[in-house]
């Protein structure tokens, strides 16, 4: 209906050539990937908001910029930055471990098994049960891509053990009880699905040693490898785990266990 003297319509006509409000609002959500449209929903209720009353040109901008910054925008700054922070380096008050620079296939695995219920199943690992669920809200194309990202980060070295660390301990126990599947240089090994440990931060390793000495984790059937770390970790006291996770710190930082092997 076209406004005429009586109508109560304040807004002014559309120029000649110029799209409508809403068709522009519409025209500029289109240029927004489609996996990224529902994070801007509160965004775009207030930029409607703005066209009804308010100059177009403004929510127009808004709308610009947005849709440039969620174009690069992939699952890992979406899902995972929140807890294990934009550049990788975790947060240990959420419990969110360092994972900058760990390898795709490891954190592809690892989110796999937290789908399967292989983690993150015991009702006592509260942080796994959040990573599953997680796991499980990701298709495998973000699971792919968010990995890669993982992958492209700077790794971040675990923290060097404290002075009155006995590392003599922790490297005989390294040497005769992880190395075999962890290499001599903490890296981890593809062909026995071990993890790179060497950029794991220190609370995150005492906690899943206990975790595995407690059947918190690797306890779930089918779990081949898990029950082969909870093997290894019910043997273990919490100064061997304490004295071992400072070891790995030393490893990280260039240590070498070989000479601590029994023959």
């Amino acid at each position: 209906m076209k406004p005429t003297e009586t109508s109560s319509d304040p807004s002014p006509a559309p120029a000649p050539g110029e799209p409508g409000r809403r068709e522009g609002v519409a025209r500029q959500l289109s240029a927004v990937p489609r996996r990224a449209r529902p994070r801007l929903v509160w965004l775009l209720a207030g930029c409607l908001a703005w066209v009804g009353c308010g100059d177009v040109d403004t929510p127009r901008a808004k709308l610009d910029e947005l849709a440039a910054q969620s174009a690069g925008v992939g699952p890992y700054q979406r899902v995972c930055a929140g807890c294990h922070g934009p550049t990788g380096k975790g947060n240990e008050s959420v419990r969110a471990p360092s994972i900058a620079g760990l390898p795709s296939w490891y954190v592809e695995e690892q989110i796999f098994r937290f789908r399967e219920g292989k983690r993150g199943a015991h009702p006592e690992d509260l942080p796994g049960q959040q990573m599953r669920a997680i796991a499980l809200s990701l298709t495998e194309d973000q699971i792919t891509t968010a990995a890669g990202t993982v992958s492209a980060m700077e790794s971040i070295p675990t923290e060097a053990p404290p002075e009155n660390a006995d590392l003599e301990r922790g490297r005989h126990l390294y040497a005769n009880h992880c190395m075999e599947c962890h290499r001599y240089n903490g890296q981890g090994e593809r062909v026995f699905h071990s993890a790179p440990l060497v950029s794991l931060n220190r609370g995150y390793l005492r906690r899943q040693l206990e975790n595995y000495r407690a059947g918190l984790r690797g306890a779930q059937p089918g779990d081949i490898y898990g029950q082969k770390m909870v093997t290894i970790a019910s043997r273990l006291g919490d100064e061997e785990i304490e004295d071992l996770v400072h070891y790995i710190g030393a490893l990280a930082h260039g240590d070498d266990p070989r000479p601590a092997m029994e023959r």
